[in-house]
């Protein structure tokens, strides 16, 4: 929870808008009740649920979210796919492994939102 906490913090301090959930089903929740979430940030290991299927969930219900995983237990995206078989089906999305830089982690946070921000600009374009 620690780091929940922390990274909302050093967040919202960077302007940025943010929703907390320490469970699958509170983030469920939240997503149900706003699902126009620009990006989520998911651990693998959360109480209730597997952070891969959570995606998938979240998925049904704001296609559009973006997606960064946090884990201690695999080191590279090739890593996950093979240890995971639901990985494949989840899309494109970041992974960061555990013990991160909280400094690299906002910058990773940050672009994904700023290519999110681009794709919009593009959208409003066609």
């Amino acid at each position: 929870m620690l780091i929940l906490f922390s990274l909302a913090e050093m967040l919202k301090s960077g302007s940025v808008e943010v929703t907390t959930a320490g469970t699958g089903r509170k983030a469920l929740e939240a997503v149900a009740a706003f699902p126009a979430y620009n990006l989520c940030l998911i651990d693998l290991g959360l109480p209730d649920m597997n952070g891969i299927q959570l995606i998938k969930e979240i998925k049904k219900i704001a296609p559009a979210s973006r997606f960064i995983i946090m884990t201690g237990k695999y080191y590279s995206e090739q890593d996950l796919a093979e240890n995971l078989t639901d990985a494949a089906d989840i899309g494109p999305c970041r992974l960061i492994t555990k013990p991160f830089n909280f400094d690299e982690v906002m910058e990773i946070i940050f672009q994904v939102l700023e290519e999110d921000q681009e794709e919009d600009s593009a959208d409003q374009l066609l």
